[in-house]
């Protein structure tokens, strides 16, 4: 069963190790991986208020961060573990995100790595369309002004 807890100050370590794990192949791609500049920048932005713990049973799996503002909910961060990837979890919370946007009336935004296709391939699955994009990013949206995809059924 999926639960939250808030992050704390004693979480800083879990939070850029799960970065770590999940992100770092992006990272490399694009900037390299200096492990000096990751946690020198973790360290100056960690702001434990911003960010949900993801439990499964008990145990730490990964981390959300939705930043919620008059019209939108703006999907900061959403980790999982990779052993727990793959598994409908972040299908599942983004779900209930969209459920919260269409009662709401808020749509939904996020940006992902371009070279996170697998990432990308997923949000697009789930219904975000390409609003713009950068050279690192696609921008990409939700308008819950439409109704949530209905998952088919076999």
């Amino acid at each position: 069963m999926i639960n939250f807890r808030p992050a704390t100050p004693n979480d800083s370590e879990y939070l850029y190790n799960l970065k770590k794990k999940t992100l770092r192949e992006y990272i490399e791609l694009i900037w390299g991986w200096d492990e000096e500049v990751q946690r020198n920048y973790h360290r100056k932005n960690f702001e434990p208020k911003k960010y949900q713990i993801i439990q499964e049973n008990g145990e730490d799996i990964g981390c959300l961060s939705i930043e919620e503002q008059s019209k939108k909910f703006f999907l900061s961060i959403i980790e999982i573990t990779p052993e727990y990837q793959n598994k409908g979890i972040g299908s599942e919370l983004i779900h209930d995100l969209i459920d919260k946007g269409l009662q709401e009336e808020k749509t939904i935004e996020l940006q992902v790595l371009k070279v996170n296709k697998r990432a990308f391939n997923l949000y697009k699955s789930l219904g975000f369309t390409l609003k713009d994009e950068n050279q690192t990013h696609y921008q990409m949206t939700y308008s819950t002004h439409l109704s949530r995809p209905t998952k088919e059924i076999d």
